[in-house]
């Protein structure tokens, strides 16, 4: 049977051969379990189907020559054999025909092979719409030419369709070994500077004085007879008391607040602050341990050796000190430690701040004369934070939402300002008396006399705080608050076309911005700028959609003709398989009968994709020609990276929050 077959075909077939080995184990037989999780098929109904079509001698078991004839007729067969084959494992009793009940299964089994659910009324209702659309000739049945018809509307959908029955049964494709090329990489930084031409002159600043100061140090040691050691040890010693004074910059929350909303906001990069300090703090490290290092080596060379100058010497010993200190800082600031569920140990560590400070003061000679200024602000800083957080703020909600998420809401005090897109940092006793966490405001100004946060359950006091959310607690307490603090998000009122893009709950940035848009188009705010918002949300599940949608749909309602909304949904836990097309396909039949979202009630149907943003982009440009777009986006690091760079290449402003 394989003789004719194409170098291409053979070097499938022996890829499946090796599938069958890797899912069949020690003995070479394959049973439904097995095919069901190899396969990642969640749903019973759709994993039996296939095992079934797969297993022709009804043995219960899939040998070697049953999984390579199948694969076979697949690799073999044209695009018409493959929609077969679909079309088959939408047919069990083999009748040739799909009735009613049939696609209600199908329908059904794809939702939960996804993680996703609907009433029944409305799997009825999908299944009503797809089966009036196929059956073409009324017979109460959806034959194969029906089936081909009703997909050649889809043709992206039925390639989809016709790939997944081959790709199913390929193992996953291996990952690239190779990154972007030498050429991307510079295409990529070029666009970067040219979109954020305050961050990169003040990077170039902040470079050229660190080796302006490193050189220095090293010249006048040289010149006054010390050796290389000393020389590499002081040079970095004058870049850590650059450095050591420069890191508190970004963490005086309050000034950079009135700067982004002053004429100052357009040239000084306020946007980058915590980028900032993360880099500083990665350059202290750098320069902390040439330092050591080149002392150590120093000492080694002196008589008495390293113990009796690291121990002995009041410079020796606190500087081993704050070796230590910043080390521990460092490796629990590192963003796989925060990102882990494990922020308690970060927070806590970065409190060795304080003692690291006292030492370095101790430790360097001159650090006063480069630190003092920047200690003084920020003592000042810290004076206002605890002024403001004194308050308690009255806890009026606390709402256990879908997908872990709570509603946290506090009545506020006369006089308290706040604007769309700021955050605050939260204390909540009840959860902790002396943890802060950062959270974006969800009520936007206009919402008097509240101020609300959504929470998603990430870490123990996220997690926590849900917890007594959902045990509703007849009081429930106080909560402190400080802040508010300005983000990059605040930008937007100033921007003709807005593109904001939220991942899970990276959306929360964009709800009160949302709201505060409408308002003050209903106020006839006539200093309103901003003409057209397309707003992208993505989300791994169905259920995370809830919480956020309500809003959102009432939005729309205030824009029937979508003037100056554009919401677009993307489900991206669906695997793309077999029937997510046919789901696909019937999501789409129901949103044009119905006019609205199954999934989320919105105007737009939910993608069950991920997003093409070039795409997205492209299309963006082309309906807004010779106006400034800025894309807004509070997400994943991977993605920012790739939004950037695609932004750029349309010449879109980006704006990335950090936290």
């Amino acid at each position: 049977m394989t003789d004719d077959l194409t170098p291409e075909d053979r070097a499938f077939l022996d890829t499946i051969r090796k599938r069958f080995d890797e899912i069949a184990g020690a003995d070479a037989s394959i049973d439904p379990t097995e095919l069901g999780a190899a396969l990642g098929l969640r749903d019973p109904y759709y994993a039996g189907r296939l095992f079934a079509m797969v297993d022709r001698d009804g043995s219960g078991e899939i040998d070697t020559n049953e999984f390579i004839a199948f694969a076979e007729k697949i690799v073999r067969g044209k695009e018409e054999d493959r929609l077969r084959f679909a079309f088959d494992l939408h047919d069990p009793d083999d009748s040739g025909e799909i009735d009613w009940d049939e696609l209600h299964r199908i329908l059904s089994a794809s939702l939960a092979q996804h993680g996703a659910s609907l009433p029944d009324v409305a799997v009825n209702g999908l299944t009503d719409a797809l089966f009036r659309r196929a059956d073409t000739d009324g017979d109460g049945g959806i034959d194969f030419a029906e089936f081909q018809s009703v997909l050649d509307a889809y043709p992206k959908l039925k390639t989809q369709m016709s790939r997944s029955a081959t790709a199913m049964l390929m193992p996953p494709p291996p990952r690239p070994k190779r990154g972007p090329s030498l050429g991307d990489r510079l295409r990529i930084v070029g666009q970067k500077i040219a979109s954020n031409r305050a961050a990169a002159v003040f990077l170039l600043l902040y470079a050229a004085v660190n080796v302006a100061l490193f050189a220095n140090a090293m010249v006048t040691y040289a010149e006054a007879g010390a050796n290389i050691y000393v020389q590499i040890a002081r040079g970095g010693g004058a870049c850590l008391n650059f450095n050591g004074a420069l890191i508190l910059i970004p963490m005086l929350r309050h000034l950079l607040t009135r700067v982004r909303h002053s004429v100052l906001g357009e040239v000084v990069p306020v946007d980058h602050a915590i980028a900032f300090h993360k880099l500083v703090g990665h350059a202290m490290m750098g320069f902390a341990g040439l330092h050591t290092a080149a002392h150590l080596a120093n000492y080694a060379t002196l008589d008495g050796g390293i113990p009796a100058y690291l121990f002995g010497t009041s410079a020796g010993l606190t500087g081993l000190i704050l070796m230590i200190a910043f080390l521990v800082m460092w490796i629990f600031a590192l963003d796989w430690i925060r990102r882990s569920g494990k922020f308690e140990l970060f927070y806590f560590t970065h409190m060795l701040y304080l003692a690291w400070f006292v030492l370095a003061l101790l430790h360097g000679p001159v650090f006063w004369i480069w630190a003092g200024v920047p200690i003084l602000g920020y003592i000042a800083e810290r004076l206002i934070r605890f002024r403001h957080t004194r308050r308690a703020f009255p806890v009026s909600a606390a709402e256990p939402l879908p997908s872990s998420v709570t509603r946290l809401e506090v009545k506020l005090p006369d006089g308290y300002k706040y604007q769309p897109g700021d955050y605050v940092f939260v204390k909540y006793p009840p959860i902790s008396k002396r943890e802060w966490h950062p959270f974006t405001v969800t009520t936007c100004p206009e919402e008097s006399g509240i101020l609300s946060v959504h929470v998603r359950g990430l870490g123990n006091w996220t997690k926590r705080l849900h917890g007594h959310a959902k045990a509703q607690h007849a009081d429930l307490g106080h909560a402190y608050i400080d802040g508010p603090y300005g983000t990059p998000s605040t930008h937007i009122f100033k921007s003709e076309v807005a593109v904001l893009i939220g991942a899970g709950i990276g959306v929360t940035p964009f709800a009160a911005i949302l709201k505060s848009v409408f308002r003050r188009r209903a106020a006839g705010d006539t200093d309103l700028g901003l003409k057209k918002v397309h707003f992208v949300w993505m989300n791994r599940d169905q259920y995370a959609f809830e919480w956020f949608s309500d809003m959102i749909s009432g939005l729309e309602a205030e824009d029937p003709d979508g003037a100056l909304l554009d919401a677009q949904v993307y489900l991206t836990g669906v695997k793309l398989d077999v029937t997510s097309a046919t789901l696909d396909v019937a999501m789409d039949v129901y949103h044009s009968e119905i006019g609205r979202d199954l999934f989320t009630g919105l105007r737009n149907r939910t993608n069950l994709d991920r997003p093409d943003w070039r795409a997205i982009f492209r299309r963006v440009a082309e309906e807004n020609p010779g106006k400034q777009v800025d894309v807004y986006f509070c997400g994943p690091a991977p993605l920012a990276k790739i939004l950037a760079a695609t932004a750029a290449d349309f010449r879109f402003g980006f704006h990335k929050e950090n936290f």
